[in-house]
């Protein structure tokens, strides 16, 4: 399991490898992005929902909190590129 840390340290990693910043990438990249960020909410967002109608409580809040993080980062990306 990894700590916050941990996760921190290979972001950042990640940051210095590529030698930009996140928000760059995702304007540089938004158009392609926005589609496949469409594609994975959907996705997240049917699971979601027929895990809450199976009465799943692990599930359904996974996958509820993977939808709202893709919608979130969604709409950031549409501000920057519309």
């Amino acid at each position: 399991m990894s700590s916050p840390s941990d996760r921190e340290t290979r972001l950042n990693g990640l940051r210095m490898i590529l030698g930009r910043e996140l928000n760059e990438d995702l304007k540089k990249e938004g158009r392609i992005l926005k589609d496949r960020f469409i594609r994975d909410f959907e996705q997240e967002i049917l699971l979601a929902e027929a895990f809450a109608s199976r009465q799943d409580p692990v599930e359904t809040v996974y996958h509820r909190v993977m939808a709202e993080t893709i919608h979130k980062t969604l709409r950031d990306l549409e501000s920057m590129i519309d």
